[in-house]
């Protein structure tokens, strides 16, 4: 396993770990070994945004990676909280919702998704989300068809 790869484990390791410092040291140096790899691309990009306070390197970085490598939800996850880190939540919103299209299964998206307060469209799109009918009937419904309204696996 080459030098870049290991460094790059060891920083994921680290971002679980909620240690960005030393993520962010293990993403660079992975990043400068392979420049072109777009998975260190898009998590150094994530960290310099988030712990190095640099949002337009950050999406640069995490544009990029999705450029290259379109398919990956993991990368508009990455891109999506440089997003938050830059305070802008609609922003974070229409990628999150990108990523779910690549793979609808992404665990972290949907709850990186529910987390910012996005809530489905009301039972009846045409009235008001506050409307007594659209409330009674999202209640109504929640409660006696609850895996309705659950995301499929």
């Amino acid at each position: 396993m080459s030098e870049a790869r290991e460094q790059f484990i060891a920083g994921k390791r680290f971002l679980r770990e909620e240690n960005f410092d030393r993520a962010l040291r293990s993403f660079e140096k992975a990043w400068k070994d392979d420049k072109e790899n777009p998975e260190f691309m898009s998590y150094y990009g994530l960290c310099k945004a988030v712990r190095g306070g640099e949002i337009g390197l950050g999406l640069e970085l995490c544009t990029r990676a999705i450029k290259i490598e379109f398919f990956k939800a993991e990368f508009y996850l990455n891109l999506g909280r440089v997003y938050m880190a830059a305070g802008n939540k609609k922003g974070a919103i229409k990628v999150f919702k990108k990523g779910l299209r690549y793979d609808q299964g992404n665990e972290e998206l949907y709850k990186a998704l529910t987390g910012l307060g996005f809530r489905s469209r009301p039972i009846i799109p045409f009235l008001d989300r506050a409307n007594p009918v659209n409330k009674f009937l999202g209640i109504l419904f929640k409660r006696t068809i609850p895996n309705l309204f659950t995301r499929k696996k």
